[in-house]
C-alpha cells in the first residue's frame, strides 16, 4: 500500500467474493487497486516469510501504512513497543521491563519468553497460544533485565546453574497483573519464562465460559450439589484454573466458606481463604489437604491432583460432605477415569447358610436353565471352572445355632472392573452401563449376581439371598439371549436362486451396475456378495462420498467401481454388514473389526465353496463409516509352487509390499510340507485360511500375545516347521534366526522390495551377519501381475522396448539355464465376456529366489551392500523380479505395462 494505491495478489482473478470484497473497500476508502494475478507457490512463500518476521517488524510495515485516527490509536497501543527496539541501550531497566510487561498486556499474551542464544537473546509472546517472535536483545543488555527479574521475583542472582521459581505482581492501568516467573539455566545463559496472570481473567462467570446446552447444564447442576468432586482436565495452559476460579466465583457466597490450596496463589479471590504448598517446609497438597478438612469448608480447591495420596484424600473429602474442585493433567475429560481408578471393586454382603442345619433340594427346571444361561456366559479369561449340571442347591432351615433364622454371619460378592483397554474405550466412547457390563464379561469379569449363584451352588448362600442382593439376573439373561442370536446370525444365505439372477446379469460390469443400482434395498447385500463370489473378487470396498456410496471390487489386485447408490440406501447396506459381523449399528467410530460367513445352498458354476469367510474392517471415514471385505477363499491356498512359477528352494523369507500374495504361497509351501510326519505351528495375525494337520495360533497384542512371545513359547511344542506371519521387531527376527540355528524350519515374511534388501533389514533389526548367513536357506520377493486373458492381441516390440528389454535380460546369468525367447512380439489386453472387458483376468507372481549358497553367506559375513549381493546372486544363477517378469511378458502371459506398474 502507497497512500491510496494498493497492489493486490490474487490466485483466482474471477473469484465473485474476493472481487466484491476489494470493490467494498474501493468505495468505503476510496483506494485504487491494482490486481496481480500469482501462483499458489509464490502465495505460500510470501505467508512463509511473513511467519519467520518478528512480530515488531511486521508492527513496523503496518504503521507506515496508517494515517489519522489508525496510525494515532496504533502508537498508544504499540508504540513503546517498537520504540524500545530502537533505544534499549539508552532506557533504564526498570523502564524496560515496563515496556514489555505493558506490551504483553496490550497484545493480549499469556506468556512472555526470553531465550539466550549465541549472540543475542530471543524474545517471544505466547498469544492465543501461540509462540509469536517479538524481537531480540543484545546479551549485555539482558543480563541487566534478567538481575532485575530475578530481585523482583525475590529469587538468588548470584545462582545460575539450578532451576527458579519466582512470583512478583505488576500494576497496570487496567489492575494489578501477577507474574510467575521460572528461571532454568542453559548452554548460552538462563531462559525466563513469565506466566501473566490478570485478575481480569478470574471474574469470569460461569456463563462467560462458553458451556453450551447440556454441558452447561450439568456444571451447573453438579456445582449445586453440596459434595462430590469436580475436575478440569486438560494440558499446560489449557485454561483449567481459569474455568476452577469462575467455579469459585459462582460458589462464592455469604453461606458458603471455600479454602484453596495452591501452588503458587495466582490470583487472589476476595473472601476465600487461600494457602500455598511449600516444599522446603513439607507442607505438600496432600498435607495442606489434611489440614484444610479440619477446617470445616463447605467447598475445598486443589490446585492440582499429583498424586496418589493427594487423589485420596481429595475422594474421601468428597465421600464426607465437601464439594471438592481440582485439575489433572490429562489431554480429555474420559482419560481422568483410568488417570484415578486402576482397579474398582465393588463388594456386597449377602447371608451365608447356617452350616448346621442348610438343606439339599433339586432345582426346578426352570431355576436350573436360568442359572446355565447366566453362568454360560463367564468368559474362560475369568479363570473359573463353571458347572455343566447345576444338580442341588442348598436352603437356609433353621437351628439353636442361628438362633432359628437358617442363616448365620455375612459374607461378600464381589464383581471387579478392571479398567482394560477394551473399557478405557467404551469410556471415551461415552458407553453406557449394557456396553461396559458386556465388555468386561468378555475380559473376563464376573459380576456380583455370577459370584453369588457360585457361591449358592458350593452351599455357601441361597439362590434367595443371591437374588434379593443382586438383582441382576433378567439383566444378565437379556445378554446371553443377545449373545445367541450374534453367534446364529453370523452368516448370510446367498440362494440358488439369488446366484441365477445374478449371473444372468453379469454379461459385463455395466449389466452388474444397473442391476445392483436398480435393485430393492433388501438385495443389495445379497446380489453384491453373490456377484462377488462369481468373479472371484479379493475385496469389496464400500466407500461414502459427499453425494453417494461408491462399491468397488478388487479384482486381480486392481479396484474397480462396480456401482453406486444413494445415500439413502446405504444405512439399509451397513445395518445388514453390521448385524452380519456381530456390531450394533448404533456404534461408530475408530475401527471395528470382524467375521462372517457367506453361505450356499451347493457349489454355483466356478464357485466350489458352499461356506466362504469373509473378513471385515469398518472405519469412519469423512462421509460415514467405510468397509472393506476380504473373502477368504480356501481355493486360494490350494495353489501349488509350480502354478505359481517356481519350484520349492527352501524358502525361509517371502518379501513384497502389503497385497503381494506372500501369505498365500507361504501356505502354498505349507500345503507342500504337510505330511504325518512332520509337526507344523503357524502364527499369524489373523488366521486367513484354515489348513487341517496344523496348529495354528493368532496373536494378540491387546493380552501380550505378540508375535515375539508366540513364537517363544511355541517353540517349546518341538515343531519340525514354524510359520510366522511377519517379522516385525528386532525381537522376533532374533528368535526366528536363533530357531532356525537349532533344528527348526521357520517360514515367514519381511517388508521389504526385494530379497537382497532383505538381508540389509534383518541386520539392521540387530540380527547378526553371521548367525544370519547360517541360519538362512534362502529369500524370495514377488509381486502378483494380472494374467492376460484369452482374447489378448499380439504387436510388434517398439525399438525402444527392444532397448529396455534387453538391457534387462541381457544380465541373465548362463547358471539361470533360461533361454531368452525371441524379442519380436508382446501381447496387450483386448477385452471380451469371459474377463468383462477389462483384458485381463486372474493373477499370477513375478519373482526372484535368492539361494544362500556359500558367495552369498561370504558377502553377508563380510557386510556387502545389497547392491553386491544382489550382483552375486544374479551371477550364480538367480532370477532377478524384473528379468522374471519380462520373460512372462515374452510367453504372452502378462504385459509389459502390468511389470512396469509393479516393478
Amino acid at each position: 500500500k502507497t497512500g491510496k494505491e494498493i497492489r493486490i495478489g490474487m490466485l483466482d482473478p474471477n473469484n465473485a467474493e474476493a472481487i466484491s470484497f476489494i470493490e467494498k473497500l474501493k468505495n468505503d476508502n476510496g483506494w485504487i487497486f491494482h490486481l496481480y494475478v500469482i501462483s499458489r507457490s509464490s502465495l505460500e512463500k510470501i505467508w512463509k516469510r511473513y511467519a519467520e518476521i518478528p512480530l515488531l517488524e511486521n508492527l513496523e510495515a503496518l504503521q507506515i501504512s496508517l494515517s489519522g485516527e489508525d496510525l494515532e490509536k496504533f502508537e498508544n497501543e504499540f508504540g513503546s513497543m517498537l520504540d524500545l527496539k530502537n533505544r534499549i541501550r539508552e532506557i533504564p531497566t526498570t523502564q524496560i521491563i515496563s515496556i514489555i510487561m505493558a506490551g504483553a498486556v496490550k497484545m493480549k499474551a499469556s506468556d512472555v519468553h526470553f531465550e539466550p542464544q549465541e549472540e543475542e537473546v530471543r524474545m517471544r509472546f505466547r498469544i492465543d497460544g501461540v509462540l509469536q517472535d517479538i524481537g531480540k536483545f543484545p546479551n549485555d543488555t539482558y543480563k541487566f533485565i534478567l538481575s532485575r527479574l530475578k530481585m523482583m521475583g525475590k529469587m538468588k542472582i548470584n545462582i545460575r546453574d539450578i532451576a527458579q521459581d519466582g512470583h512478583f505482581s505488576v500494576e497496570m492501568e487496567n489492575g494489578k497483573i501477577n507474574v510467575r516467573t521460572n528461571i532454568i539455566p542453559g548452554n548460552h545463559g538462563e531462559s525466563v519464562v513469565m506466566r501473566l496472570l490478570s485478575q481480569a481473567d478470574i471474574m469470569l462467570s460461569v456463563e462467560d465460559l462458553g458451556l453450551r446446552g447440556l454441558a452447561y447444564e450439568h456444571v451447573q447442576k453438579e456445582i449445586a450439589k453440596p459434595h462430590g468432586m469436580i475436575l478440569t482436565t486438560g494440558p499446560t495452559g489449557s485454561g483449567k484454573t481459569t474455568t476452577l476460579y469462575a467455579l469459585v466465583n459462582k460458589l462464592n457466597t455469604a453461606g458458603v466458606k471455600i479454602i484453596t490450596i495452591e501452588d503458587p496463589i495466582e490470583y487472589e479471590v476476595k473472601n476465600v481463604s487461600q494457602t500455598q504448598v511449600a516444599k522446603d517446609r513439607n507442607y505438600t497438597f496432600a498435607e495442606g489437604l489434611r489440614a484444610v478438612v479440619r477446617q470445616d469448608p463447605d467447598v475445598i480447591l486443589v490446585g492440582e491432583i499429583r498424586d496418589d495420596e493427594t487423589a485420596d484424600i481429595s475422594v474421601n473429602a468428597a465421600l464426607t460432605g465437601h464439594l471438592v474442585l481440582s485439575t489433572l493433567h490429562t489431554n480429555n475429560a474420559p482419560a481422568s477415569i483410568p488417570r484415578f481408578i486402576e482397579l474398582g471393586i465393588k463388594p456386597n454382603l449377602i447371608a451365608p447358610s447356617c452350616p448346621h442345619c442348610r438343606e439339599e433340594y433339586a432345582p426346578a427346571r426352570e431355576t436350573s436353565d436360568s442359572i446355565k444361561k447366566i453362568l454360560s456366559i463367564i468368559s474362560p479369561k475369568a479363570k473359573l471352572e463353571v458347572p455343566k449340571e447345576i444338580e442341588k442347591l442348598y436352603r437356609p432351615v433353621g437351628c439353636d445355632k442361628c438362633h432359628g433364622l437358617g442363616f448365620k454371619g455375612r459374607i461378600g460378592i464381589f464383581e471387579v472392573l478392571t479398567i482394560s483397554e477394551n473399557i478405557e474405550k467404551l469410556i471415551l466412547e461415552m458407553g453406557g452401563e449394557r456396553e461396559i457390563t458386556q465388555t468386561a464379561l468378555e475380559d473376563g469379569m464376573i459380576t456380583m449376581a455370577q459370584d453369588g449363584i457360585l457361591k449358592a451352588i458350593e452351599g455357601l448362600t441361597s439362590m434367595d439371598e443371591v437374588w434379593r442382593a443382586t438383582g441382576q439376573t433378567e439383566f444378565l439373561e437379556e445378554i446371553y439371549e443377545k449373545l445367541m442370536e450374534q453367534s446364529m446370525s453370523r452368516a448370510i444365505d446367498i440362494s440358488e436362486e439369488d446366484l441365477n439372477t445374478v449371473s444372468d446379469n453379469m454379461t459385463s460390469i455395466e449389466t452388474l451396475r444397473q442391476l445392483i443400482e436398480s435393485t430393492n434395498q433388501k438385495n443389495i447385500a445379497k446380489y453384491v456378495f453373490a456377484s462377488s463370489l462369481i468373479l472371484n473378487v479379493g475385496d469389496i470396498h464400500i466407500e461414502p462420498e459427499e453425494k453417494d456410496v461408491k462399491i468397488r471390487y478388487r479384482m486381480d489386485g486392481i479396484l474397480q467401481t462396480i456401482a453406486t447408490i444413494p445415500l439413502t440406501e446405504y444405512p439399509s447396506f451397513l445395518g445388514t454388514i453390521k448385524f452380519l459381523s456381530g456390531f450394533s449399528t448404533e456404534v461408530r467410530g475408530g475401527v471395528m473389526d470382524s467375521r462372517f460367513t457367506i453361505a450356499l445352498e451347493k457349489p454355483f458354476k466356478n464357485v466350489t465353496e458352499t461356506k466362504i469367510d469373509v473378513r471385515v474392517s469398518v472405519i469412519l471415514g469423512g462421509y460415514g463409516e467405510t468397509v472393506v471385505m476380504r473373502l477368504l477363499n480356501k481355493s486360494a491356498v490350494a495353489l501349488d509352487l509350480q502354478k505359481l512359477g517356481k519350484k520349492p528352494n527352501g524358502v525361509f523369507l517371502n518379501t513384497g509390499p502389503t497385497g503381494s500374495g506372500k501369505t498365500t504361497t507361504l501356505y502354498s509351501i505349507l500345503k507342500i510340507l504337510n505330511n504325518p510326519e512332520v509337526k507344523i505351528i503357524s502364527v499369524e495375525d489373523p488366521i486367513e485360511y484354515q489348513l487341517d494337520g496344523i496348529l495354528q495360533t493368532s496373536v494378540n497384542d491387546k493380552e501380550g500375545y505378540t508375535f515375539a512371545t508366540a513364537l517363544r513359547a511355541l517353540l517349546r511344542q518341538n515343531p519340525d516347521i514354524m510359520m510366522i506371519g511377519e517379522i516385525r521387531d528386532e525381537e522376533t527376527a532374533n528368535i526366528a534366526v536363533q530357531a532356525a540355528l537349532t533344528g527348526h524350519s521357520i517360514l515367514s515374511t519381511l517388508h521389504t522390495n526385494d530379497a537382497a534388501g532383505s538381508i540389509q533389514r534383518l541386520i539392521n533389526m540387530g540380527v547378526r551377519g553371521d548367525d544370519l548367513a547360517t541360519a538362512v536357506n534362502a529369500l524370495m520377493a514377488q509381486r502378483l501381475v494380472r494374467k492376460l486373458c484369452d482374447c489378448k492381441t499380439q504387436r510388434a516390440m517398439t525399438e525402444e522396448e527392444k532397448v529396455s528389454m534387453q538391457k534387462v535380460l541381457g544380465t541373465l546369468s548362463e547358471k539361470s539355464g533360461i533361454v531368452i525367447p525371441q524379442m519380436e512380439n508382446v501381447y496387450e489386453p483386448n477385452g471380451c465376456e469371459k474377463c468383462n472387458k477389462i483384458g485381463y483376468k486372474g493373477r499370477t507372481t513375478i519373482s526372484e529366489i535368492l539361494v544362500v549358497d556359500r558367495d552369498i553367506e561370504e558377502l553377508i559375513t563380510q557386510s556387502a551392500s545389497s547392491s553386491q549381493i544382489r550382483d552375486k546372486a544374479i551371477e550364480n544363477g538367480m532370477i532377478a523380479m524384473q528379468q522374471d517378469g519380462m520373460l512372462k511378458v515374452l510367453e504372452g502371459e502378462t504385459s509389459l505395462e502390468e511389470v512396469e506398474r509393479v516393478v
